[in-house]
């Protein structure tokens, strides 16, 4: 279990980088950095799936998370998250409890983790 979770976060380093330098998130004058939708929606159904198999959880996100289709998601019109608040709500995503999880993956009310909200008044991904 603890290999799975080693591995996921791997997985996410390697997707976004292996951390912020200055300037990443408008300091010193730099603009900071859009995120990239395709690539977190990628990032997100990794996750996914590794907890969905991790905590046992069976619900339809957790079947799509762990098919061979590609991510579907997008982000809501007029939203425009940063670099930094997809690393954040991965980061979120992983050290979640089980229980807490299959929350964040329900069929019927799915509960979107603060981290992850990323446009206020929008369903976040």
């Amino acid at each position: 279990m603890r290999s799975r979770t080693v591995a996921a976060t791997s997985l996410v380093a390697l997707i976004f980088g292996v951390g912020a330098t200055v300037g990443d998130i408008g300091s010193c004058g730099q603009s900071p950095e859009d995120l990239d939708a395709a690539t977190f929606a990628s990032a997100r159904k990794t996750v996914d799936c590794e907890r969905c198999t991790e905590c046992a959880l069976t619900t339809e996100r957790c079947v799509a998370a762990c098919s061979d289709a590609g991510p579907t998601e997008t982000f809501p019109p007029n939203c425009a998250p940063l670099y930094q608040d997809g690393v954040v709500c991965l980061r979120a995503l992983l050290n979640a409890s089980c229980s807490d999880y299959a929350q964040y993956v329900d069929d019927t009310e799915r509960l979107v983790p603060t981290e992850c909200q990323f446009c206020l008044g929008e369903a976040g991904p």
